[in-house]
């Protein structure tokens, strides 16, 4: 592969946040790995995906090193069946059937297995944690992604932007991821449904448009692109990966400030989802970091910080950073929890002026576009560097679209005012 892609540097108005036990939550899930016989096998997969890690990174500063934990098991054992389904990994369930697998998940079969088993021990008490809505909710996602693993189903290469990702979030079933963050919130979302449903739906376009932009060079190497929008973009649109990758970045920041918009509009009439929004941010954002600069998609030996900008030589095995963009390298580095949950002040009135005004980049009919944002980072390869950090602190492109209100986040972030 060997080919040198630019990741521009992160353009975001949210903070990052990680909970002050991770280094105590990662510790502990290497311990419970190394003292089980089926995992401690793939302990070094295991690390590699960070899933303690990636959990502190969405869980709220109440939530307990045992709920941490628990969490933490269940994105690990998710992320082995994941990869088993994805890229025909063996070792994992390798003698369960996918049929196996959802009668353990749903309790209509014993498990008989090593594996099935583990899953048993790990998933039982996680879908228990919050009552039995949240248990039948989350049971029902996860035997739909299962069966999207195994199906045939392919994207259309004709598929508009908001189609393909309204397909994909079906797909990967989204209320599995959601649950994670409830779990660890502590609440159960499930009879506030329909209020909630553009809020997740909205967090997990983010995660999979991020997750797509990280995870191509793996996936690329085991030949596993086929549902990724990079793939979609090159194939229909006939732009390059570099393009695409930029493209996909415009992307997440646009649905970014259509979250916090939304998120806005939402509590303010329920104020009582104020946790819920706060925590889906904290899923997105969460989520941008932990590829960014983890190694579950970059490779086990990588060390590094994409959310800075750089120019990166896609290896086979590993993303080889060449060179950082001109700027800090603290950009992108989660910061300590906050004790308190809230979500973006409702109350608050909006200001008017163009200092730190958010700005969404346009869409017609359905297809992000970026305008001339792309093609001008294409041609400008020599100046790029300085071009981009000059453009981290300018707002993104409207293609003509109005700029929303401006926002004051408190609570949680503190009282931030991009």
């Amino acid at each position: 592969m060997n080919e040198v892609i630019h990741f521009p540097r992160v353009r975001t108005r949210l903070p990052i946040y990680i909970h002050p036990m991770a280094d105590e939550a990662e510790r502990l899930l290497a311990e419970y790995v190394a003292g089980n016989s089926v995992l401690k096998r793939h302990a070094r997969k295991i690390q590699q995906d960070q899933n303690a890690r990636l959990v502190c990174l969405w869980a709220p500063h109440a939530a307990d090193l045992g709920r941490i934990l628990t969490a933490a098991k269940f994105v690990m054992i998710t992320y082995l069946i994941d990869d088993m389904l994805d890229e025909g990994r063996t070792g994992f369930g390798a003698t369960e059937t996918m049929t196996d697998l959802k009668q353990i998940i749903d309790r209509e079969k014993q498990p008989i297995t090593s594996f099935g088993k583990l899953l048993a021990d790990i998933v039982g008490p996680f879908l228990d944690g919050l009552g039995e809505g949240f248990r039948t909710r989350i049971t029902s996602a996860l035997d739909n992604w299962i069966d999207s693993g195994v199906s045939s189903d392919r994207p259309s290469r004709t598929m508009r932007d908001d189609e393909f990702l309204s397909w994909r979030i079906h797909n990967v079933g989204y209320e599995a991821n959601i649950a994670v963050v409830e779990y660890c919130v502590g609440r159960d979302s499930s009879a506030h449904q329909e209020a909630l449903r553009p809020l997740k739906a909205k967090a997990v376009e983010h995660v999979l448009v991020i997750n797509d932009v990280y995870s191509y060079r793996r996936e690329r190497t085991g030949d596993c692109v086929g549902h990724n929008i990079l793939t979609l973009w090159m194939l229909r649109d006939g732009i390059s990966l570099q393009q695409a990758v930029y493209r996909a970045c415009d992307l997440a920041f646009a649905i970014e400030c259509e979250y916090v918009a939304m998120e806005r509009e939402i509590v303010s009439r329920n104020p009582q989802l104020a946790s819920f929004a706060a925590g889906y941010r904290m899923l997105f954002q969460g989520n941008r970091a932990i590829h960014a600069s983890g190694t579950r998609y970059n490779g086990a030996r990588f060390r590094g910080n994409l959310l800075r900008g750089a120019k990166v030589r896609m290896d086979p095995d590993i993303s080889h950073v060449i060179a950082y963009d001109a700027g800090p390298d603290s950009v992108g580095e989660p910061v300590p929890l906050p004790q308190r949950l809230t979500a973006i002040d409702p109350e608050l009135p909006p200001a008017a002026g163009p200092p730190g005004r958010l700005r969404v980049a346009g869409t017609r009919g359905g297809t992000i576009t970026s305008s001339k944002t792309e093609r001008e980072r294409t041609d400008r390869h020599g100046r790029q560097a300085a071009q981009e950090q000059s453009r981290s602190s300018r707002p993104a492109s409207t293609a003509g679209f109005p700029a929303p209100e401006r926002l004051v986040l408190r609570g949680l972030f503190g009282s931030v005012a991009p």
